[in-house]
């Protein structure tokens, strides 16, 4: 049971993955376990779950990137929102609204923020307690198994837990996650880095089907995707060296660009060449690929060359979040 007159805000990083993306799909980590390197970062998505009152006409009114106002569940064509409500049913009528500090489809893992803080707001609202583990699992039924979107589980995952850390993806299905706790390491990966916008929006579906398809032909490095993620983990866990952990990122992105065609372009990769002209070390585009933000690392000398070349891009700094999906809000009469 819940209380009819709820209120419910909830807070969920966007994420960057350094290292190993691609090994987080089933096709992969059922074979060979996959391992990635990522963390929440401190932008993030907000989703509010509130109950309408008797002066709204509609069941359903919802607030995204458009407008709905519907009567009926199953007219909802917003996909996630529909089948979290399937999944998670609260007595309409409600009204959902959702605010992202960065736009979605640009590489930051929005869609799987926005199903794991809508899971927990109608969770908590349902009076439901679950794990943080359990969480990612039930964002990973709705993105994966229910609406088969062609993506992999680590952003469910950075999402629900949002520290600095390394996901396993072993074979039988479960998930082994170790925290990169050293605050010294973790700000001077972050604090020599820059996320800079390419300009383009992309649909990440496209690409990740083309990779599936190429499954064969990708083995190969994937693996070695996967063996670079481990060299990393040893890197940031026992002797600390940027330069080595930054060598295995650029590594790292070089294989992703194999994986398919669609993931860089000329214009990308003439945009980091120009980027390490001008100071940069090491940077990988994030997410799918075909756009997004470049993740950009430079040295401290070199910072002011760096930003002198980047005055017309947008780009900011980010940092670690402190935390994963969380309620920052709920009215007292819940």
């Amino acid at each position: 049971m819940f209380h009819s007159n709820f209120h419910v805000i909830t807070k969920t990083p966007l994420r960057v993955s350094l290292l190993g993306g691609g090994t987080d799909f089933e096709y992969f980590y059922k074979l060979h376990t996959g391992h990635v390197i990522n963390t929440g970062i401190n932008k993030y998505v907000y989703v509010t779950v509130k109950k309408h009152n008797k002066l709204f006409n509609e069941n359903y009114r919802l607030n995204y990137s458009t407008t709905e106002s519907v009567n009926n569940l199953k007219d909802i064509k917003n996909d996630i929102i529909r089948e979290c409500l399937k999944l998670v049913p609260v007595k309409p009528p409600i009204y959902i609204s959702v605010i992202s500090d960065i736009p979605g489809y640009s590489g930051l893992g929005s869609s799987s923020s926005f199903t794991v803080g809508l899971l927990k707001a109608l969770l908590f609202i349902k009076k439901k307690k679950i794990n943080k583990k359990e969480l990612a699992e039930l964002a990973c039924k709705i993105e994966i198994n229910i609406l088969r979107n062609p993506i992999g589980k680590q952003d469910q995952y950075v999402a629900s837990h949002g520290h600095f850390a390394s996901y396993k993806f072993l074979r039988n299905g479960k998930v082994i996650i170790n925290d990169i706790k050293n605050n010294k390491i973790i700000n001077k990966i972050f604090l020599n880095s820059l996320l800079v916008w390419t300009g383009k929006f992309r649909e990440a579906k496209s690409v990740l089907k083309d990779q599936k398809h190429r499954y064969i032909l990708n083995k190969e490095y994937l693996l070695k995707m996967n063996n670079f993620t481990s060299q990393g983990q040893n890197i940031l866990k026992k002797n600390f060296n940027l330069k080595l952990f930054l060598e295995l990122v650029n590594k790292s992105w070089l294989l992703k660009k194999k994986l398919s065609n669609r993931i860089s372009s000329n214009r990308l990769d003439n945009f980091y060449k120009n980027c390490v002209k001008n100071g940069a070390i090491s940077g990988k585009l994030l997410g799918a690929g075909g756009g997004g933000f470049f993740l950009i690392f430079f040295k401290n000398r070199n910072k002011k060359k760096l930003i002198k070349f980047l005055k017309n891009y947008f780009y900011f700094q980010c940092l670690p979040s402190k935390s994963g999906s969380e309620i920052i809000y709920h009215n007292k009469s819940r």
